[in-house]
């Protein structure tokens, strides 16, 4: 997992009681107590899926798109981001903080990974 070095900021999120860094480039919105849609027979790293301003996204499961220990937990916040010309979003435990610098020390949530992992 890439460690944040310079650059803009971003947000600081919560999963499996980790922090990590999503850098503000990539983040369009956070939905918080979004109605998450499960869909059956999706891969294991699609939590469901969430209307984002009158478009049907998807929804990862951070947890186990990025492979992490732990349970997926309830994932009470929705990151929306655009990433390579995707827009998906992921589900974390909470949001911790918004920083208008980038955080060292923090690894960044590998967005790419979880755009493979759902997009598969």
């Amino acid at each position: 997992m890439p460690e944040v070095g310079s650059g803009g900021g971003g947000l600081v999120v919560q999963v499996t009681g980790v922090r990590w860094f999503i850098p503000v480039a990539a983040v369009l919105e956070v939905l918080r107590d979004a109605r998450i849609i499960r869909v059956p027979g999706g891969v294991p790293a699609v939590r469901g899926m969430v209307n984002h301003r009158g478009r049907i996204i998807t929804v990862a499961d951070a947890v186990r798109a990025l492979g992490l220990p732990g349970d997926s937990g309830t994932g009470g916040e929705v990151v929306v981001v655009e990433w390579q010309h995707r827009r998906f979003g992921v589900a974390v435990d909470g949001v911790v903080e918004l920083n208008s610098e980038a955080r060292t020390g923090l690894a960044e949530i590998d967005l790419e990974r979880i755009a493979a992992a759902i997009f598969a």
